[in-house]
């Protein structure tokens, strides 16, 4: 069986992460001018090369339906799954309706804009060492999409490490280290609204560790995200991740399908990959669509009933601990105080009569949950028998195992997990109640 190495945030596992973009088929600078800074040349993709007045008079037939935007952050040790994927990606191809626009950094050499024409990578821009943790840089990255890639609808990848509270990518270097490693930086979540705000994008989509989580999709939407679908993964994925040449082939050979047509193709091509040998063995991955115009429904589904359980602990509590522990997600999950928030909601509800309050709490999530927050789901051949039903939660083992072990992490830990909305919601008082801590 092949090692897996697995791109998860914490000690013991690597978050895994891409950003895909689709770019128009401008000419591309020279490598040898790529590699010494110079931009791309005036007249071709340049930022002052398609104006906004251009792109409004230009014809309706003229502009791309899709830009596949990609964020890969690969300065870090992740860079060496990088030539695997952006082989994908070039096998993948690009077409006159769906341009591909790849801003990528390693470990080792500085950052560029790529685009694919002919199925083969075109730098448009050579950026020298930069930091992708800085909001800014992805600001910059949509805004160039926005100057020379106008297209109708647009799907942006993330790829790198990611974790529910700590962000969705984590660059090593920063511009005059002498050496990768020496600091680093988080792209936030919070920094990624702030990078696009006034952005509107159809789909989003980690690859990467443990985004799908209720806390994460909740600050998304209490923070004004404007996205209609998420993919994320509510445990851990391994170093394979999204199939991009499969993706993009479809969407290449059919541009005209919709957002969610788009997000029911990435977890098809999902499902294909981890049902086949050598994939088939794992155990720890998902990746589930989310219409977030149906989170904040779900999120007060599940504070209500958080606050019917609270109001009579004594009655539900050893419900309550069966139901944690029969729904830890595994690989280490334990340790980041992760469950299945499905499986744990259905197991209280089985375990209680009909005419119990907390019967009809728990129905409602299940009702905004399937068919309602979450629309699909790419499994792997087991996900099933260990439980996977595409979103977690946190429930540590004990207060203090998150509150004060957990307090501070590289990776993002209970101080910020703490400021986030959804815990404030009513959760964490439910927690602490079930514990006797208040």
């Amino acid at each position: 069986m092949a090692v897996m190495r697995l791109r998860i945030l914490s000690a013991v596992s690597v978050g895994f992460f891409l950003v895909a973009s689709m770019l128009a088929g401008a000419p591309a600078m020279s490598m040898e001018d790529a590699s010494n800074g110079v931009d791309a040349p005036t007249g071709v993709a340049n930022e002052d090369a398609f104006g906004e007045d251009a792109i409004e008079n230009s014809d309706e037939d003229e502009v791309a339906k899709w830009t596949v935007l990609l964020y890969i952050v690969a300065d870090n040790d992740l860079d060496v799954c990088f030539d695997e994927d952006f082989q994908e990606l070039k096998d993948g191809g690009s077409s006159d309706s769906v341009n591909v626009l790849i801003f990528a950094d390693r470990l080792e050499e500085g950052a560029y804009y790529y685009t694919i024409e002919d199925n083969e990578a075109e730098t448009l821009k050579s950026l020298g060492e930069v930091n992708m943790g800085d909001p800014e840089k992805l600001t910059d990255f949509v805004e160039y999409a926005n100057q020379n890639y106008k297209a109708k609808n647009r799907i942006l990848f993330f790829w790198d490490h990611g974790t529910p509270t700590g962000g969705v990518g984590a660059d090593w270097t920063m511009p005059g280290d002498e050496r990768p490693g020496e600091s680093w930086d988080w792209l936030t979540h919070h920094e990624v609204m702030e990078a696009l705000e006034g952005e509107h994008m159809d789909v989003i989509a980690t690859d990467e560790c443990s985004i799908g989580q209720m806390e994460t999709l909740y600050e998304y939407v209490a923070g004004g995200l404007d996205v209609d679908y998420m993919v994320a993964s509510e445990s851990y994925i391994g170093y394979r991740g999204f199939t991009y040449d499969k993706i993009m082939q479809r969407l290449v050979a059919d541009p005209d399908m919709d957002a969610l047509e788009l997000c029911e193709v990435i977890v098809d091509e999902f499902t294909n990959l981890f049902t086949q040998a050598p994939y088939m063995a794992e155990t720890l991955t998902t990746q589930s669509i989310f219409d977030m115009s149906k989170i904040a429904a779900l999120a007060d589904a599940v504070s209500t009933m958080a606050d019917t359980l609270a109001d009579d602990i004594d009655s539900y509590r050893q419900i309550i601990g069966s139901a944690q522990r029969g729904s830890i997600i595994p690989w280490g999950a334990r340790g980041e105080s992760w469950i299945d928030m499905p499986n744990f909601v259905e197991t209280i509800q089985e375990s209680v009569d009909e005419s119990d309050p907390a019967y009809a709490a728990c129905k409602a999530v299940i009702d905004a949950y399937y068919g309602e927050a979450m629309l699909g789901m790419g499994v792997a051949k087991n996900t099933e028998i260990y439980g996977y039903n595409g979103i977690g939660i946190t429930f540590p083992a004990s207060h203090s195992s998150y509150s004060v072990a957990y307090a501070e992490s590289d990776w993002g830990g209970f101080n910020i997990y703490i400021t986030f909305e959804f815990p404030n919601m009513g959760w964490w008082d439910f927690l602490q109640t079930y514990w006797g801590f208040e």
